[in-house]
């Protein structure tokens, strides 16, 4: 009989999550058919397994006989890490959870979206992590990194203290599960993005380790957004031209502007078929949004051939202000603000854009990614 308390044992199908796992009951919903569980540790450490996967789940001590078959239909981080499961004879074979848009969240491999600038101080770090919330409540599930080589700060901005990074997992100190920490919202964090600058150097080992940790990533991320540095470095345009997509954040200001357009015609020249996406930060009038949209849309089809897809615009708001001192999202802390709300319907058009990629699935993913990241490395030499 399943009651609070009782002591788990976990078995997967999924050959990335090998081994036993510990658990224990939290509660049990005979209504819903649901069992409420601890997430699973191994060795005292924790294991972030899938939406979707299928678990053997026996009380601790028992045999494989009293084992039943479940299905992980949630995860929850607050206010104590949990999984839902199906309780015996309630299989739903659903996978994970369709988002609240009604689409289909993606299928076994993450879109890769870059979010970038031509400068610094137009916020993108910022709506990097805003809009990695309001995906995560559309019931996506996203992982966040941080690949700014210089000065990343996404665990400042949050006021988050992790201990590890990417350094630790290419230095074979850690695994990516350590690395991973949890922020606001279920949104997941791989912090810190030291480390990223090696791939042209990285060892046959080092390569594989960090391809499998990725693969494992793909298996818990439908959306991966990538907060890279700003400007036109190799060390920028690298992952920009690895990504699926490319979302460019500039603000009204001139000389943002020709730096976005600097930065977009830099990545442009290097790689045809670039998907590019505009959001203009920090509006204060509707004719600033119209001039940026206008002028830099009809200056990269006609100078350079590529389009651009126009997203949106934030406005200029104290609350953002107020909610960066706060360390909080301000899309979390003031859900109701116009900066939010707007942010919301970038994140709709978003995810209704269509990548080149998802037309071909064998070409998207994670694993792809970071073959295509090493190469660019090694052609630049950095």
């Amino acid at each position: 009989m399943l009651h609070p308390g009782l002591p788990l044992k976990l078995t997967t199908n999924n050959s990335l999550y090998r081994g036993n796992y510990d658990s224990k009951v939290i509660s049990v919903d005979e209504e819903e058919k649901q069992l409420i569980i601890s997430a699973p540790l191994q060795n005292g450490r924790l294991i972030l397994l899938p939406v979707g996967t299928i678990l053997k789940v026996r009380p601790a001590g028992s045999s494989e006989d009293l084992g039943f078959q479940a299905e992980i239909l949630s995860r929850t981080f607050q206010p104590q890490r949990t999984l839902t499961v199906t309780l015996p004879h309630a299989i739903s074979h659903s996978g994970r959870a369709k988002p609240q848009d009604g689409s289909q969240a993606h299928g076994h491999t993450a879109r890769v979206i870059a979010v970038t600038s031509g400068k610094g101080g137009v916020g993108k770090t910022t709506v990097s992590i805003n809009m990695g919330v309001a995906l995560s409540r559309m019931g996506y599930r996203v992982c966040l990194i941080d690949v700014d080589l210089g000065t990343a700060n996404i665990e400042f901005l949050l006021n988050l203290n992790p201990p590890y990074n990417i350094a630790h997992l290419l230095n074979g100190e850690k695994s990516i599960d350590e690395i991973i920490i949890e922020g606001p919202e279920n949104l997941l964090i791989l912090p810190g993005a030291s480390g990223l600058d090696r791939l042209a150097n990285l060892s046959q080992w080092q390569f594989t380790r960090l391809v499998n940790s990725f693969n494992k990533l793909d298996q818990i991320s439908d959306i991966v957004i990538l907060d890279t540095g700003a400007g036109i470095s190799a060390n920028v345009t690298n992952f920009l031209l690895a990504a699926d997509e490319i979302v460019v954040v500039t603000t009204p200001d001139p000389h943002a502007v020709l730096d976005a357009y600097a930065l977009i015609k830099t990545a442009a020249q290097k790689k045809e078929g670039l998907q590019i996406k505009l959001i203009v930060n920090m509006v204060e009038k509707a004719s600033d949004e119209a001039r940026v949209k206008l002028n830099l849309l009809k200056a990269c089809q006609d100078h350079l051939s590529q389009p651009l897809t126009y997203l949106g615009a934030i406005p200029e708001s104290k609350t953002v202000i107020r909610s960066i001192r706060e360390m909080d999202p301000f899309i979390s802390r003031y859900p109701d603000c116009s900066a939010a709300t707007r942010l919301q319907g970038i994140c709709s058009r978003l995810i209704g854009t269509k990548t080149k990629v998802e037309q071909e699935p064998e070409k998207k993913g994670l694993h792809r990614f970071i073959g295509e990241l090493q190469k660019l490395f090694n052609a630049s030499g950095e």
